[in-house]
């Protein structure tokens, strides 16, 4: 029998328990609004330093507005009410190995205007910041060439709140 490695045993597991082949992943887009431009929130990466949303795997028991909210804590510090609606939703890829890529659904949910602790579980794992929405935009990174449609969930952001000021989401 051929040895694999835990991470395609848990990459081929997922592929065969997901719908559709798809495994799914929750992220956090938290927003704040105010005297500055739309800012959102931006993380880095703990395995290669990519600027990214937090974001992680559905859990038992917990709503996904639940993981979104525990997600933004753990990696960013954000406390506040994730809106219990899903806000966007697209197809990605998470790298589970060098050469090894699972196919991700990425439902998105909304934090406005959340606060901020100094301590939090992934400090020091992670970059944390603030963006003009534009600015994260730009630099929002993934493995998948198919996350144009971030800069689409951007748009619709500004959109929503009104691109500067005051709107709240």
């Amino acid at each position: 029998m051929e040895t694999k490695s835990i991470k395609n045993w848990i990459a081929e597991a997922m592929q065969i328990f997901s719908a559709r082949n798809t495994a799914l992943q929750i992220g956090t887009l938290a927003f704040r609004t105010g005297k500055k431009p739309l800012e959102v929130c931006l993380i880095t990466s703990r395995g290669g330093g990519r600027w990214i949303i937090p974001k992680g795997w559905p859990e038992p028991g917990l709503s996904h507005a639940e993981i979104a909210a525990k997600e933004a804590w753990e990696e960013a510090g954000l406390t506040g009410s994730v809106h219990p609606d899903l806000y966007a939703s697209y197809e990605t890829s998470k790298s589970i190995e060098p050469g090894t890529d699972l196919p991700v659904r990425m439902d998105i949910y909304l934090l406005a205007n959340p606060s901020q602790a100094k301590n939090f579980p992934e400090l020091g794992q992670r970059k944390v910041k603030w963006l003009p929405i534009e600015r994260a935009c730009l630099l929002y990174t993934s493995p998948s060439p198919r996350d144009w449609i971030w800069h689409l969930v951007c748009r619709l952001l500004l959109e929503k709140v009104g691109g500067g000021g005051g709107g709240g989401g």
